[in-house]
């Protein structure tokens, strides 16, 4: 391991580091020790971890130096460390869900994702911030505070997933776990310049956790620097299991990298995104079609006020549901949170079952809409990472800022079960991250990676880094 020294490795994506623990070049513990040195650094100003596991990480990893040094490696992810969102189940490590109604909680047993990561070697040094309940545009907490932005501390890196990216973006870790049931992969990593994931429902099976929010919306989100990297964290984590029986339904990953037609829009429902998110969907729209791909303009296939209308209908009634299931004091409960349980707790079963009617209702429309296009190029936010103090951008398109305008792109998928992806794209003139998302229907998943890798190699941006992490 004599190079080790000489390298910065926490520049180095998942593939590299694979490629140097494979020929020896750098060691197991050396990374995780580097990963828990940047930590104690960063933290204190960014607060992406509410846990970190040294003494398993470091069991873990002198474990995957052994196989090392025998020729035993599991595979290229044995010796990597990760981090894992905190509403998600790692044996042995308490899963909070961002509440101190949970603060002592330890799951039984890991979710799929987990025991995956595992039985690959990879070391997960802690679990990472998430807002209560995972039901936040932003990552804040009376159990946690306030998670900030790696490219400007001033500033949010999202809901819910913020600490995972803001583990990734900052170095900290090369990939990340997080969750998305209304954009909480997608949208964080449009903020921090990141790879993320929603894949389709089941793509990454899931068993075991917390009860979900609202119904299926939620699947497991992947971040990573590079495409390289996502495709190296999904190999591994997204073969079909007998337990999530959604991910037996799905085919198979293989190469879609063909000539494509692709819808785009850039507002919906008389919102329309920031002048500084539209001229980068332009430009990625160009980098597209010079790459071989066709771009039609389309109109939104789905209601954006019916969307949101079910979503807060079937995430109060997730949230009474789930809280009524945990002990302690509900007054602990952030004033959020607390709302969501009155209005949860108010709706009747029939209302309920309506509620759910007018989703299968929905799902009909949106997909009859879909069009001939074979996936959609849109924005992931309508703009860039705000204020961290602030509930919403103060403006968007030139309007007064709300979530339902910053979110407009991002939930409708996962009302869907689809598959979208965020890639990074031409930042924001003041330098902040912009992220584009690609949408294909279900199964379709990988369509969506082969235009991300078109739409990164026209615009490669995996080696533009935060001056907080460089520092």
């Amino acid at each position: 391991m004599a190079d080790t020294a000489a390298t910065e490795t926490w520049r180095m994506g998942a593939c590299a580091l694979a490629e140097r623990l494979e020929r020896g070049a750098v060691s197991p513990v050396d990374l995780v020790e580097e990963s828990f040195a940047r930590i104690a650094r960063l933290d204190p100003v960014l607060n992406a971890f509410v846990h970190l596991d040294h003494e398993g990480a470091r069991a873990a990893a002198a474990e995957a130096a052994d196989r090392q040094r025998s020729g035993t490696r599991r595979g290229p992810l044995d010796g990597i460390p990760v981090s894992v969102k905190d509403n998600l189940y790692v044996a042995g490590m308490p899963a909070r869900w961002g509440s101190l109604l949970l603060k002592d909680f330890v799951p039984p047993q890991d979710d799929i994702c987990a025991e995956r990561l595992k039985a690959a070697g990879a070391i997960i040094v802690g679990k990472t911030t998430t807002p209560e309940f995972a039901l936040m545009g932003r990552t804040e907490s009376r159990l946690t505070g306030s998670t900030r932005n790696p490219w400007d501390p001033a500033l949010t890196p999202g809901g819910s997933s913020g600490g995972a990216v803001a583990s990734v973006a900052a170095g900290m870790v090369p990939l990340a776990l997080g969750t998305d049931a209304g954009g909480s992969t997608r949208t964080p990593a449009s903020y921090t310049g990141l790879v993320g994931l929603r894949g389709s429902n089941g793509r990454v099976p899931r068993a075991f956790g917390f009860p979900p929010m609202a119904l299926d919306f939620q699947a497991i989100g992947l971040f990573a620097r590079s495409m390289a990297d996502l495709d190296l964290l999904l190999s591994v984590l997204s073969a079909p299991d007998a337990r999530d029986p959604t991910s037996r339904l799905l085919p198979p990953l293989r190469d879609e990298s063909g000539p494509r037609r692709i819808g785009w829009f850039t507002g919906v429902g008389g919102h329309s995104a920031d002048d500084a998110v539209i001229a980068s969907h332009a430009d990625a729209r160009a980098a597209l079609a010079d790459a071989g791909h066709q771009l039609v303009e389309v109109a939104p296939p789905y209601d954006l006020d019916e969307l949101a209308d079910l979503w807060g209908t079937l995430t109060a009634a997730g949230a009474a549901r789930a809280a009524d299931q945990l002990p302690g004091d509900k007054s602990l409960l952030t004033d959020q949170i607390a709302g969501l349980l009155a209005k949860g707790s108010a709706i009747g079963a029939m209302d309920y079952v309506r509620t759910v009617d007018r989703l299968q209702a929905f799902r009909r429309t949106t997909s009859a809409q879909w069009g001939d296009v074979d996936a959609l190029l849109i924005p992931s936010a309508a703009s860039p990472a705000f204020d961290a103090a602030r509930a919403a951008p103060e403006t968007i398109g030139g309007e007064p800022g709300s979530m339902k305008a910053q979110g407009m792109f991002g939930g409708w998928v996962n009302a869907m079960g689809y598959c979208g992806l965020n890639v990074p794209a031409l930042p924001h003139p003041d330098g902040r991250p912009i992220g584009m998302q690609i949408v294909v229907r279900a199964g379709d998943d990988a369509v969506a990676l082969g235009l991300g890798r078109a739409l990164e190699a026209a615009r490669p941006l995996a080696d533009r880094w935060p001056l907080l992490a460089l520092s």
